[in-house]
C-alpha cells in the first residue's frame, strides 16, 4: 500500500520550512511560550538534529508514497541510536486529504518491519497531550506509555 522513499535536498529544505513554525505552533499550545521564543526553540532543535543536513548520521526522512497512485501521502522522520538498538519517531504527517483511511496504521507498521529487520529492539516516540488523534493511533497499535508529563498553569 505505501512506499518508503528518501526526500531530495529540495524536498527537505521544504519540509524544514513547514517543520519550523509547525512545531513551533505546536509548542506554543503546550507550553507557556510566545511565538518568538518557539520558533527559535523549534529552529534551534531541527539544526542540532539535522546537523550535517540530510548527510546527519542515524537520522532518516522519507515522503509515503501510495504504491497504486504513485502519490506522495506524507512524510516520516526518525532516528536510530544503534548504541543502544533504538529508535525514534518524531515525526510522521499524513497530508490532510489523506487522513482517516489508513496511511498513518500503514506506514508505522512499515516502520515496524524496516527496523525489526535491523536489529532494532524498540521505537520510542513523544505525543503532545493535545494531540489526540495520534495518540489513539499509537494505542491502536500496540504503542503503550513509558512516562507522562503533566502541567498546571498558575
Amino acid at each position: 500500500m505505501i512506499t518508503l522513499c528518501k526526500v531530495n535536498e529540495e524536498e527537505f529544505k521544504r519540509y524544514l520550512d513547514f517543520m519550523i513554525p509547525d512545531y513551533a505552533q505546536d509548542i506554543t499550545k503546550n507550553f507557556d511560550l510566545t511565538m518568538e521564543q518557539a520558533l527559535e526553540e523549534s529552529e534551534m532543535m531541527m539544526n542540532d538534529m539535522f546537523k550535517d543536513g540530510l548527510a546527519t548520521k542515524g537520522q532518516y526522512l522519507y515522503n509515503i508514497v501510495d504504491d497504486h497512485s504513485n502519490e506522495k501521502v506524507g512524510v516520516l522522520w526518525y532516528s536510530i541510536i544503534s548504541e543502544i538498538n533504538q529508535a525514534y519517531l518524531y515525526h510522521i504527517l499524513i497530508d490532510e486529504p489523506k487522513r482517516g483511511i489508513g496511511y498513518g496504521s500503514k506506514t508505522l507498521e512499515k516502520l515496524q518491519e524496516i527496523l525489526k529487520t535491523a536489529g532494532v529492539k524498540s521505537i520510542g516516540l513523544s505525543v503532545f497531550g493535545k494531540n489526540d488523534g495520534a495518540y489513539r493511533l499509537y494505542k491502536k497499535l500496540g504503542y503503550s506509555n513509558t512516562r507522562i508529563s503533566m502541567e498546571k498553569i498558575l
